[in-house]
Parts: C-alpha cells; sequence; structure tokens
C-alpha cells in the first residue's frame, strides 16, 4: 500500500491511494486494540470460544502489516482475503451467540423480544467489531478493474 501511494502518478490516483492505506490502517489497529479491549474486559476466562477473536487477531495483525508494504505477492494477498473473510464470518456468528446468550426466559425471535436481547449483559457490537474490521480490509485492497 505504501509502495501504490509513493508511486501515484496523478491526484486522483494519490487519494484513492491514501483512502486505501487510511483504511488498512485502521484495520491495523483494531487488530490491536479489540483484542486489549477484550483483555481489559477479561473476555478471555469465560469459555473456548471467547478465545477465538484472540487467535484470530495474530494473523490478522501480521498479515494487515505485511499489507502495507508489500500487496503484490499473490499468496500474501491471498492470506490477507482470507483472514479478512474469516474477521467477517467470527463477528457475524460472534454477534449472533451473543444475542442467543442473552436471552434469558429462552430463545424467542420477537422483534421485541430480540431487540431486548440486542440490548442485553453481553456487547452484539462488540463482535460485529470483527466484521467490520473485514469488511473495511477487503474494501482496502479491492481495486475495480
Amino acid at each position: 500500500m505504501i509502495q501504490a501511494y509513493r508511486a501515484a502518478t496523478n491526484p486522483t490516483v494519490r487519494t484513492l491511494e491514501a483512502i486505501r492505506l487510511l483504511m488498512l490502517l485502521l484495520v491495523l489497529a483494531g487488530w490491536v486494540m479489540y483484542p486489549v479491549e477484550l483483555l481489559i474486559l477479561e473476555h478471555w476466562a469465560k469459555s473456548w470460544q471467547s478465545k477465538i477473536p484472540f487467535l484470530l487477531s495474530v494473523p490478522g495483525f501480521v498479515f494487515t502489516l505485511w499489507m502495507l508494504f508489500d500487496r503484490k505477492t499473490p499468496w500474501l494477498r491471498l492470506a490477507f482475503i482470507v483472514t479478512m473473510w474469516a474477521s467477517v464470518a467470527v463477528g457475524a456468528l460472534g454477534a449472533f451467540f451473543h444475542i442467543v446468550w442473552n436471552f434469558e426466559d429462552g430463545i424467542n425471535w420477537s422483534f421485541a423480544a430480540t431487540m431486548e436481547s440486542v440490548a442485553g449483559s453481553r456487547p452484539v457490537l462488540a463482535a460485529l467489531a470483527f466484521t467490520h474490521m473485514g469488511v473495511t480490509g477487503l474494501l482496502s485492497i479491492y481495486r475495480a478493474r
């Protein structure tokens, strides 16, 4: 990403590469900050499923950092894309399970009960942060042909 930004030949390309670089830097910051937040909240202590975000953060951080300096190596690009899709899936599944675990009187998918579960004690939006990082990472390397 950095090379593409530096090699930009006109203002339009330079602006687009700057946006892509900024998006990738935001994803990189997310891979550091979300696990730190989970550590502070002691999310890791409850179950084996709660360790999944930590396990995903390691390749997420490594491949995102590497993409800053080399986005043309085919295997690296593929590894980055797979990791970002895994982040999307983990975030969506985490949000689903947070909703299910927030149902206190049994699962009831009526609108009112589901909205109450979304606002429950397990934060649904926290899990969706991983979906956000995955989508942002995928958008940062997307090139329209």
